[in-house]
């Protein structure tokens, strides 16, 4: 009972069989290693059904062999091919052809139409969207559930979860319980706090009417960054706080300046016409910008990074204190702010060249400022606005000059009646 070698000698059974036990361990391993990188690439592969397949194919092939060395030569090998060798060949074909198909094709199918492992990477979270829309805010919760158990950690999940927790179940506590497992990856602490703490503050402030709070939830971006893009853009909304709570004082004392208005209307009840409502005087104009040009800089000094209430210093600088000086200084001031993209640097040197033009300041002065924007970069469209922009220096500042020139009307000793 052997299987002939090519070099004549017999191949026992037992030795076969003592060949595939020693080898085993060898197999195990390799069959782990695959099965765990399967599995750490795509959540879409079952691992018992992968240990299965591993474990059906070692036990054929070794079948087949030991087969044919018990069959020895002759017809007895002839009848083993039809009856061992080919239904096992058909197994483990049905095992492996996909895997070995998708090894041979897949750096074209990929290079065409994308990996299909980096769309399994991703849960599909519309169902639990459809559930959430539909009022199912429990089945939502169970449905994003058991695909964060598949993809434990996973951000967008991690969101959903908190919204419909504070959004649907107005439970903030729960909310930020889920927000936490987003910030315990420290590897993208740097991209996940910012959007973590600017939508905790988008819940305080219009669900839960917490305006502290999310002035808090801010102030943890500026002092866990405070040299970032995120950083300049919570110190902007914070700034917008203030300002809508300072508008919507003035709000409330214009009402209450109506109301007053109206009660002694009524009280005289001598109202025949329309009711005359005073006109501002040119005294209370000037009230009115001195009030405003204070109340900025107000904000400027609790506030000095917020870009729009800069801006708005700059153009009162420029409007009301005639003092173009000032006004460019917090330009500068915004400059020189971290964080600053280049599209705020060309428009702010661009506003600072205008500043000089309008107020008489000198041709290098606009020169160097614009050369400033070509500095940024010199192949950007800025630097090819600037360059055009120094070419017509010249012919900007005679007009500027031109239109803030008083006008001087000659007069003439004639006779204008009629002939």
């Amino acid at each position: 009972m052997n299987l002939l070698a090519a070099t004549g000698e017999g191949v026992s059974v037992e030795k076969i069989l003592l060949t595939f036990i020693a080898i085993a361990p060898f197999y195990a391993a390799i069959a782990w290693f695959t099965i765990r990188k399967k599995l750490s690439v795509s959540a879409r592969y079952d691992g018992q059904k992968m240990i299965i397949k591993w474990v059906a194919s070692y036990i054929v092939v070794a079948f087949i062999f030991m087969a044919a060395a018990y069959a020895g030569g002759g017809l007895a090998l002839i009848g083993l091919l039809f009856v061992v060798v080919l239904p096992g060949s058909i197994l483990l074909a049905i095992f492996f052809a996909p895997y070995i198909s998708n090894l041979i094709t897949s750096p074209i199918t990929n290079a065409m139409e994308g990996s299909v492992e980096e769309h399994w990477e991703k849960p599909a979270y519309g169902p639990t969207m459809t559930a959430r829309n539909r009022g199912n805010y429990e089945g939502a919760l169970e449905q994003v559930g058991l695909l964060l158990e598949k993809h434990p950690g996973d951000f967008e999940g991690l969101m959903l979860k908190a919204s419909i927790e504070a959004e649907d179940y107005l439970d903030l506590g729960t909310a930020r319980w889920t927000l936490d497992e987003i910030l315990n990856n420290e590897e993208r602490l740097r991209y996940n706090l910012p959007i973590v703490y600017n939508k905790l503050a988008d819940w305080q402030m219009n669900l839960f009417d917490d305006p502290e709070g999310a002035r808090r939830s801010l102030e943890v971006i500026r002092k866990t960054y405070p040299e970032s893009k995120a950083a300049q853009l919570a110190s902007q909304r914070l700034a917008s706080m203030d300002s809508f709570d300072e508008a919507s004082s003035e709000a409330s004392d214009m009402d209450e300046t109506y109301q007053q208005l109206a009660a002694e209307s009524a009280e005289k009840d001598q109202l025949k016409g329309p009711l005359d409502i005073p006109t501002a005087s040119e005294e209370d104009t000037l009230l009115a910008n001195e009030t405003a040009f204070a109340q900025c800089v107000n904000r400027v000094e609790e506030h000095p990074d917020s870009i729009t209430n800069r801006e708005e210093l700059a153009a009162l600088y420029v409007s009301h204190a005639n003092e173009p000086a000032l006004a460019i200084q917090q330009y500068e001031y915004l400059l020189g702010m971290p964080g600053a993209t280049e599209k705020q640097q060309v428009a702010w040197l661009n506003k600072v060249a205008d500043i000089q033009v309008k107020s008489g300041g000198t041709h290098d002065d606009a020169r160097a400022t614009l050369q400033r924007v070509i500095d940024i970069n010199p192949e950007g469209a800025g630097a090819t606005r600037a360059q055009s922009r120094i070419m017509h220096l010249s012919i900007e500042i005679r007009a500027a000059n031109k239109k803030n020139a008083p006008l001087k009307l000659e007069r003439r000793e004639e006779d204008l009646g009629l002939m």
